[in-house]
């Protein structure tokens, strides 16, 4: 038997997120394919670093704006990669991406700008229609670090929110460096466990 989340907490139906990914992903993973970022600079941060200094700040202005109350789905787990590049070992952190139903697109600006841009973030906003519906999508940069926090809004329907890194190398603190750093609120407290993830189960 299949666990769904509870109806309050599916305010739009979930058959808006499958044909949603698509368009989010290709709009927020842009950083990652010729875009400003730079894998190979010698100051980027390490994954380990990001873990500490910057993840507790976005996991607060994350949980901010995902509640109870508005959640609808999520779309994969908490991840570190490890690639190679140009013979050197990279490593790529993603976290679980969630859909709510808050529409308010200046709330989610001003909700992780107010927290982000002291950090060193800058932020882009782009807007475009799909299908006739109005797209909203932010994406706060933090070079020193290559990561990204992505927000985008389909208007009408839901908000997708996640985070990421691209071409971080490891400063060997954490032993594995694939190993998760705990941190506090990363699963926010009223989140089910035994939830399958969108599209699974």
């Amino acid at each position: 038997m299949t666990q769904q989340a509870p109806a309050h907490r599916r305010a739009r139906p979930l058959t808006f997120l499958a044909c949603a990914l698509l368009a989010l992903c290709t709009a927020s993973c842009a950083p990652f394919f010729g875009g400003s970022m730079s894998p190979l600079s010698p100051q980027v941060k390490s994954v380990e670093a990001f873990q500490r200094d910057l993840e507790p700040t976005i996991i607060a202005a994350r949980n901010e704006l995902v509640t109870a109350e508005n959640f609808m789905a999520y779309k994969n787990n908490y991840s570190i990669a490890r690639y190679m590049e140009d013979g050197k070992t990279l490593y790529s952190f993603h976290s679980r991406m969630f859909f709510f139903t808050e529409l308010d697109t200046d709330l989610i600006r001003d909700t992780y700008s107010a927290r982000l841009l002291p950090l060193g973030f800058e932020l882009s906003e782009d807007r475009w229609t799909s299908n006739g519906v109005e797209i909203v999508d932010y994406l706060w940069i933090n070079e020193e670090y290559q990561a990204v926090v992505s927000a985008t809004t389909r208007l009408g329907e839901q908000t997708s929110t996640y985070y990421y890194t691209q071409g971080t190398p490891s400063d060997g603190s954490n032993g594995d460096p694939k190993q998760l750093i705990d941190q506090p609120g990363r699963i926010p407290d009223w989140f089910d466990p035994n939830l399958p993830p969108s599209g699974q189960g």
